[in-house]
């Protein structure tokens, strides 16, 4: 059987990303233990800002918020929608409602008839009028264990892939992992410690969702398919989960309590005899011990109108409260909604940063993911014997999971709350919550005139943060060399078989050929590239270009139809800088290239780029088929703006429109314009069916399109209803803060 070697392709990745410096050998071949502590990192201290002042009574909170009123002060998370039926009639209502409506009539479908089914409408009745859900003490520390879970199954799931391939290159096909040893004496003898010790450390926290159905016979359907969906309880349980009645007040909430105590006597004599097998008795009784301790409720009820389901640790944990000074109505960052309690409400939120403080960001997750696998691989090839010398491959992980936890550091939270509203379309503000490392909030942008002009279909500006910018480079630098030196190691290994031998023949021709050059267009850009331009940057996209000379195209459609033109630009801020970076990709490009030539036999020139001046931007470009001046990839530089664009008279209308003088805005900006999106496709269909018969010439093709017209026509008419998108992150006193609207007809 052939073997697959997943790691060939890592090496395309190599010449973009590696850096393939030698590093000094560990002294210490020892791997630590995972119980080991990770390495300290200073973490900066979130700055503190004011309270945000209260500009309405919790009375005033509580008569619009709903069930809110009811739910004790003391949840951490909360979130709310309210009007779901009336959003989505008032959607309806709108050229894209009643084009889908339309076009779920020609399909044979009605509304009236999908809502039919009890299920369904019981389901959608839950958001008709008010949904909740809400968590209470304790949630941060949960969602933080369960990431150290998963945290730990990729160090466990690293770990076992070095000892598998470790195997297998000792013993071939005859290799059969003895996971019983493993278990019992091998790296994976402190699993069931671990999760024993997650176990203890889990409470869980109170969990209440609920919806208001005003409609009686429709409520009790809600409330039978929720009791229903408890039944499966029973059967996981069995006599673990015992029948519950809670009442509170008139109310009678019913359900399960799953007593940990009954679980743990489930794990009888015959279950620890095999257990045994893998796992110390030690270990078996104290996770016992532990499970004994561990019971939870889940019940339902009807409260007014709402259908409320609950989770939490015990009974006692089940809260309601009558005063509004007592609820989360009266929760510190609720102040947050009170300039919005006018506003119609789609949804209300608020998030604790005990809680953020878990589950942090998405990029703080990968960074501590990666850091984790980074280390199991470390201490697997510190076991390993049948590997060769991986000290330096350890080095490079360890330094890996340490810049990676640098960069976690450097996202931080605080208590976040938000609300969405219907307002000229939807409008979404969020205060607070992960931090943006990547960006510098506090710079003002000096791009905005780029925005200006007609044909703008998109723009972002937006300020780099120089020292994550930093730290990203260097995480990403070693992140290629480690891939690149395991990669090394692997086309080391003896292994016969012809698979093989062809990715180790490929190893070693870039190791010896292409290595040094791909380092040098790494280092340009990693280093000259980056020095040479400033923090600030933009994307702007404007749909005014014209199409190149393409041979067979209808003159028509050349003369009259627009394409997109896209330009990245930015701040030089040492323009020496790019010219080293460029001299540095040049020679290394033209090293390849004559590598390449002597390998095929056949000389490859290289192409001269081609360079145009105007107003002091110099442009350069490598001629192409059928290019012309607003249809050419293109790289300008003047002495304060650098472009990369696909078309050279964009990059110099761009230049020409810059001004200098600082503009009132920072953060991160982003205006998308549907106005200009929706003339652009009417001005194309226009020209197609002026000109079908010379742009269509198959006529059954030209029938489809005639056919069609209709429908698109009415598409595009749909979308006049919207106007554009902003999205603005940006710092408010001392806060981040995002705003988006979606604005709308």
């Amino acid at each position: 059987m052939k073997r697959k070697y997943i790691l060939i392709p890592l090496l395309s990745g190599v010449v973009a990303l590696s850096a393939c410096k030698d590093k000094p050998k560990a002294e210490d071949t020892s791997a630590p233990s995972p119980e080991a502590p990770a390495s300290e990192v200073n973490v900066p201290d979130a700055p503190k800002a004011a309270p945000i002042q209260p500009s309405a009574s919790v009375e005033e909170r509580a008569a619009k918020l709903g069930f809110a009123k009811r739910l004790p002060k003391d949840i951490q998370y909360y979130g709310a929608v309210y009007n779901g039926r009336k959003a989505f009639e008032q959607f309806m209502q709108t050229g894209m409602g009643e084009f889908l409506m339309q076009r779920m009539a020609e399909e044979g479908m009605d509304m009236a008839d999908l809502l039919e089914s009890d299920e369904l409408a019981a389901q959608v009745a839950s958001y008709s009028e008010e949904y909740f859900a809400a968590y209470g003490k304790g949630t941060g520390e949960a969602f933080d264990l369960v990431l150290k879970l998963y945290e730990r199954f990729a160090y466990y799931g690293a770990r076992t892939g070095v000892a598998m391939g470790d195997g297998f290159v000792a013993d071939g096909e005859d290799f059969e992992p003895d996971f019983e040893a493993l278990f019992k004496d091998g790296y994976l003898k402190d699993i069931p410690k671990e999760l024993t010790a997650m176990l203890g450390s889990f409470d869980m926290p109170s969990y209440y969702q609920g919806a208001k159905v005003s409609d009686e016979e429709t409520r009790e359907e809600v409330f039978a398919q929720l009791e229903q969906s408890f039944s499966i309880l029973e059967m996981m349980f069995d006599d673990a989960a015992e029948p519950i009645t809670i009442k509170r007040g008139d109310v009678e909430f019913s359900g399960y309590k799953v007593d940990g105590k009954i679980l743990s006597e489930k794990i009888d004599d015959d279950t620890i005899e095999e257990m045994q097998e893998v796992i110390d008795i030690a270990d078996i009784e104290a996770f016992k011990k532990t499970l004994a301790s561990k019971s939870f409720v889940a019940v339902n009820g009807i409260m007014d109108d709402y259908v409320i389901t609950f989770f939490g640790q015990s009974e006692e944990d089940l809260v309601f409260v009558d005063k509004a000074e007592d609820s989360l109505c009266a929760h510190k960052s609720m102040a947050f909604v009170d300039s919005y309690l006018s506003k119609d409400l789609l949804t209300v939120g608020y998030c604790e940063a005990d809680v953020m403080d878990g589950v942090g960001s998405l990029s703080s997750i990968v960074y501590r993911m990666v850091g984790s696998f980074a280390n199991g691989l470390k201490d697997g090839l510190g076991d390993a014997s049948s590997l060769g010398d991986t000290q330096d491959v350890e080095v490079l992980l360890e330094s890996l999971s340490q810049q990676g936890e640098k960069l976690a550091s450097l996202f931080t939270v605080s208590d976040s709350a938000g609300v969405v509203y219907l307002e000229d379309g939807i409008k979404i503000e969020v205060v607070g919550g992960s931090n943006s490392p990547a960006l510098d909030l506090d710079a003002p942008h000096t791009f905005s005139s780029l925005e200006d002009g007609s044909g703008t279909l998109l723009f972002a500006n937006w300020v780099d943060d120089k020292d994550y910018g930093q730290k990203m480079l260097e995480y990403m630098d070693t992140l290629g060399e480690t891939t690149y030196m395991v990669t090394k190691r692997v086309a080391a290994l003896d292994i016969d078989d012809p698979d093989f031998n062809e990715f180790k023949q490929g190893v070693e021709m870039f190791d010896g050929t292409f290595r040094n050059d791909a380092l040098g267009i790494w280092r340009a850009l990693s280093a000259d590239l980056s020095a040479g331009l400033g923090g600030e940057s933009a994307l702007v996209v404007d749909v005014n270009g014209s199409l190149p000379k393409v041979p067979n195209v209808p003159k028509v459609l050349l003369d009259e139809g627009k394409m997109p033109r896209i330009g990245f630009v930015s701040k030089v801020d040492d323009r020496s800088q790019l010219q080293a970076s460029w001299k540095q990709i040049n020679t290394s490009a033209e090293k390849i290239l004559k590598t390449v030539s002597e390998m095929v036999g056949e000389e490859i020139p290289m192409q001269a780029p081609m360079s145009s001046e105007k107003n002091d931007l110099k442009t350069w470009f490598m001629a192409i088929p059928f290019q012309n001046d607003d249809f050419v990839p293109s790289v300008s530089v003047s002495d304060d703006l650098f472009f990369a664009s696909t078309s050279k008279m964009f990059s110099e209308s761009l230049a020409a429109k810059y001004q200098s003088d600082n503009s009132k805005r920072r953060g991160c900006w982003m205006k998308f314009d549907f106005k200009v999106l929706n003339q652009y496709a009417n001005e194309w269909l226009t020209l197609v069916d002026k000109h079908a018969e010379e742009l269509i010439p198959s006529e059954s093709a030209r029938e489809d399109f005639t056919t069609n017209k209709p429908m698109i026509v009415k598409a595009l008419k749909s979308l006049e209803s919207l106007d554009e998108m902003t999205l603005h992150t940006r710092k408010e006193d001392g806060r981040q803060r995002i705003s988006f609207q979606l604005k709308a007809k």
